[in-house]
């Protein structure tokens, strides 16, 4: 527990130069740039083609950036073997999680300090005798933990909501440099919990109820992203199944005022999903939509409309009636700069009827065979095993820093969540190599949600998996002796983060990661808004900044092993 977390300001150039320890900034100016605005979709689209958008990344072009970068905290690489460590007991997460079926979360610096803070969602509507353990003498509301260098501890200040939240999300909707909280209920007729789906305004660090996004429907995960180019962050609320299968595109129009625009969207209202991504996958710049459940891919025409994908490489084999696939994560797993997919699975079969049901790994093809777009389905050739148990939340991140984005599910094993190691080298495409299991599938036991973040800026990620049964603690995890070194860049939603060698910036054939920053994923879950690359031996990397309807700006030589923000903020 010893980060640094007071922002520096070094210039770009020297940061390999300097060592970058604690330095006095508490009035650290704005980084700004001489990059030009991009207004229109089809200047968006051109500028993001120029660095990253192609099926076939050849070179870029980008606008150097030699003004101040803000070091906000470093933290010095670990070496050893890869290990999980509880750290439950003194994070202070388990005092504070009682009385809670825990089934949404979000994470995200909320009171500026520095640290991320941690939202925790609950079905609170069943009788009291359900949640009565471990101290606990009824259902607990909805909870937010402020973050800290050494614990967590509930926000006595949040509003003591009881409801069936299904779904959350941090990001920042009114564009006035915090961020706002989004929920996703699920109500049920009969249900004792009345709470719809909202967003809640921040104001310093204090949160109300500012606008009722939909009472009825019934909610699961969220996805967030600028969908229609105009400058605000939209909101895709996703619907399951059962209650009504009609997930909605909400237009943010303002002062945290949103509207329908499904049907404007070109978006049918047959839609449902527990998982939803809306990340670029074309490389044009424009956000696409791919809806985990219904295995629904549209992509985005640029004047914020869609047009469906027939993706049927996302069938997938059904045992019982109620097998479902359920989070997506997006990332580039194979460092060919297109965004993969990893799907989790909600399969009541594999308890029921002892299946074993994988996460599956779909590679981003391109275009190919008359399509806009293709995946190919790479589960079996990934090794990824078959699972006991259900997998429901899936992320994408570089556990042990060498570069190869691993993944991390939901699943249990011997009581840690089963982890596939990537060791996919970019020669290696088309092909992938198999995924290393830190420990082979085990006992049939699953959390429903987590996160992966660096909570105490001590250089380690940890691994956050909530618990649905009361009785049991959720639990948190750090990754030990992760081995390489890193660089974690704060940006907004749909920014594009780009890393490579120093000196090799816009060259695709060295891309060391590619990174598009999500306030979304996996299951019912709010990512903390960081693009974080394993360097491995690396010292320092020149980093890409292509923020939505800006030029890309470069960074030279960013100093390894430290938190970065190009906006000056040092929150996120």
């Amino acid at each position: 527990m010893t980060g640094q977390t007071r922002p520096s300001l070094l210039p770009a150039a020297a940061v390999l130069a300097l060592a970058i320890t604690m330095a006095s900034c508490s009035d650290a100016p704005r980084e700004t740039d001489s990059a030009t605005s991009l207004s229109t979709p089809a200047a968006r689209s051109a500028a993001a083609s120029s660095t990253h958008g192609s099926a076939s990344p050849t070179t870029s072009t980008t606008v150097r950036q030699e003004s101040a970068l803000t070091v906000c905290w470093s933290a010095p690489a670990e070496r050893g073997s890869l290990g999980l460590k509880d750290v439950t007991a003194t994070s202070g997460l388990d005092a504070e999680l009682t009385g809670m079926m825990v089934h949404a979360m979000a994470t995200g610096d909320v009171n500026g300090d520095g640290y991320a803070d941690i939202f925790v969602g609950s079905f609170a509507d069943r009788p009291a005798s359900e949640y009565s353990f471990r101290g606990a003498t009824g259902a607990a509301p909805d909870r937010l933990l402020l973050g800290s260098a050494s614990r967590f501890h509930v926000d006595e200040a949040f509003p003591p909501i009881r409801g069936r939240t299904a779904g959350a999300t941090f990001a920042d909707l009114d564009d006035d440099g915090d961020l706002d909280l989004v929920l996703s209920r699920n109500p049920r007729p009969k249900s004792n919990a009345e709470a719809p789906s909202v967003v809640m305004r921040n104001d310093g660090g204090r949160f109300t109820q500012a606008t009722v996004l939909d009472t009825t429907r019934g909610g699961r995960s969220l996805g967030v992203a600028d969908l229609d180019g105009d400058g605000r962050l939209d909101l895709i609320l996703s619907e399951d199944k059962w209650t009504g299968a009609s997930s909605v595109l909400l237009h943010n129009d303002g002062g945290l005022r949103f509207s329908d625009h499904t049907v404007q969207a070109g978006l049918p209202r047959d839609i449902y999903a527990l998982g939803v991504s809306a990340v670029d996958l074309t490389g044009d710049g424009l956000a696409d939509l791919f809806f985990s459940g219904s295995n629904r891919l549209f992509l985005n025409d640029g004047d914020g409309r869609f047009t469906e994908e027939t993706a049927p490489e996302f069938t997938w084999p059904v045992y019982g009636n109620e097998d479902d696939v359920a989070g997506v994560a997006a990332g580039d797993l194979n460092n060919d700069g297109r965004v993969d997919l990893v799907l989790g699975q909600h399969y009541n079969s594999t308890l029921d009827d002892n299946r074993r049901v994988p996460v599956r790994v779909y590679l981003n093809e391109g275009k190919s065979a008359g399509r806009a777009l293709t995946f190919r389905d790479v589960t079996a050739e990934a090794g990824s095993p078959g699972l006991p148990t259900k997998a429901p939340h899936v992320e994408i991140a570089d556990l042990d820093a060498d570069g190869r984005p691993d993944i991390v599910t939901s699943a249990a094993s011997a009581g840690k969540p089963v982890i596939l190691m990537n060791r996919t080298e970019q020669e290696d495409a088309p092909r992938f190599r198999p995924l290393e299991p830190v420990q082979a599938p085990g006992q049939p036991t699953y959390w429903v949600t987590g996160a992966t973040v660096d909570t105490d800026h001590d250089g380690r990620l940890e691994l956050f998996l909530a618990e649905w049964y009361p009785e049991r603690s959720s639990r948190l995890w750090e990754v030990r002796g992760a081995g390489g070194h890193w660089v974690s860049v704060a940006s907004r939603a749909g920014t594009v983060v780009s890393a490579y060698p120093p000196g090799l910036a816009g060259d695709a054939t060295s891309l060391l990661g590619r990174q598009e920053v999500v306030a979304a994923t996996g299951f019912g879950a709010g990512s903390q808004q960081v693009a974080r690359f394993g360097l491995g031996a690396k010292a320092a990397a020149d980093i890409t900044v292509a923020a939505p309807g800006r030029a890309p700006v470069t960074f030279s030589r960013v100093n390894a092993d430290t938190f970065v923000d190009p906006a000056g903020r040092c929150r996120n």
